[in-house]
């Protein structure tokens, strides 16, 4: 990667959710010198207003089993490097159908494939963990590792864990433009004029640097490139008091999905819809009508409570392989560099985590991707603290 003309050793990177930290806690480590910069509080988008489920794969497995054993992966990394973000009291998600009873066969089957455990439920256990459930409706049930966690909980584990690798981490600072010189990137300019000069700058925002830079993927929006932004919308719903304190997967249909945080049930849908606008946030009644029906179903006395109901909607863009078939239904974790796009741009890249969970694994290649380009030596730097392979 071509050097700049400043003396500027530093790397900035622009988002602090789990990618920007977990990304600047491995260049740190590596012996780089890296500045985090984050226009509001850390996590404060997609990082901490998703659901909250800490993926097994288990979901993937039939379809796509490279991705459910990355998230397997990532479940156990995550386990072993912050168990205090693990909602406390919750164990792990029962999945189940409702309509076919043929179907366990094949899910099992995909789930010794992708090498991640299950366990039957014991005779009652259903009826013991989900009382309110309408059991005649289940056909079967089988519990496996997915956990609901609090995402604040594991962004202050990766701020320290950067902090303490020696990154400079300044939340509340807005990055209000690119420094350039020809077609290479120098640095970042905050607030109203300072200057940032950077030997890379790497873009960890996902929509926010699709709508902010939006010079820099005209080009990844067409078929000369080798990936294709994809801008992602789904549902959530949130009853408080909470339906169940077990989380589950109904893998039948939509995918209705439940995971519990401390009094509140939040429910969603395996169902992304793709969407043109990133700002697009409004929620559209059709969809909440889905998730309604899924919940008129499991759980038929639950008009008779009174409950607050909270609907929202979230969106995300994601970077695509041209290759992969289903934009939105299995996104992996990218690295874009621009200066290889078609109206090549230098010194700088972009990073999607593809699931919010997959942190880890985006955060290594980044690594490796940077010290190859730097033709750094330090490529046997120590693990990572959430490495748990043997």
């Amino acid at each position: 990667m071509p050097r700049p003309t400043h003396s500027s050793e530093r790397i900035v990177i622009v988002g602090g959710g789990f990618a920007g930290l977990s990304a600047a806690a491995r260049l740190a480590e590596a012996g780089l010198p890296v500045t985090v910069i984050e226009s509001s509080k850390l996590g404060y988008a997609a990082s901490t207003q998703n659901q909250g489920w800490l993926h097994s794969g288990a979901w993937f497995a039939r379809t796509h089993p490279q991705l459910a054993g990355l998230c397997y992966n990532s479940l156990l990394q995550t386990l072993e490097f912050c168990p205090e973000c693990i909602e406390p009291g919750v164990g792990g998600m029962i999945y189940g159908s409702l309509k076919d009873p043929s179907s366990q066969e094949d899910w099992t089957r995909a789930w010794d494939t992708a090498g991640i455990p299950y366990q039957q439920l014991l005779s009652g256990e259903l009826n013991w963990n989900l009382p309110q459930l309408r059991h005649d409706n289940v056909a079967w049930t089988t519990r496996l590792p997915d956990r609901s966690f609090r995402p604040d909980v594991l962004l202050s584990q990766l701020a320290a864990t950067a902090r303490n690798a020696g990154a400079e981490i300044r939340p509340n600072t807005v990055v209000t433009g690119l420094m350039m010189e020809d077609r290479s990137v120098e640095g970042v300019v905050v607030g109203a004029n300072e200057e940032l000069p950077a030997r890379l700058v790497i873009l960890a925002t996902g929509a926010f640097s699709v709508t902010r830079f939006p010079q820099l993927y005209q080009a990844i929006a067409t078929e000369q490139s080798d990936y294709r932004l994809v801008c992602l919308k789904t549902h959530l719903r949130a009853i408080t008091p909470g339906l169940s304190a077990d989380p589950f997967c109904i893998l039948d249909g939509v995918g209705l999905n439940h995971i519990p945080h401390h009094e509140t049930s939040v429910f969603g849908t395996s169902r992304w819809e793709i969407v043109s606008n990133a700002d697009n946030n409004q929620i559209e009644e059709p969809e909440v009508a889905i998730i309604e029906r899924q919940l008129g179903q499991l759980f038929p006395n639950m008009s008779d409570k009174a409950v607050t109901v909270h609907d929202w909607a979230g969106t995300t863009i994601q970077a695509m392989h041209v290759q992969q078939i289903q934009p939105g239904d299995a996104p992996l974790p990218t690295i874009i560099d621009h200066s290889r796009e078609p109206h090549g741009i230098e010194n700088i890249l972009s990073i999607f985590p593809g699931r919010a969970t997959l942190w880890a694994h985006l955060a290594e290649q980044l690594r490796t991707t940077v010290l190859e380009r730097f033709g750094s030596r330090r490529m046997d730097a120590s693990k990572p603290p959430w490495d748990v392979t043997v």
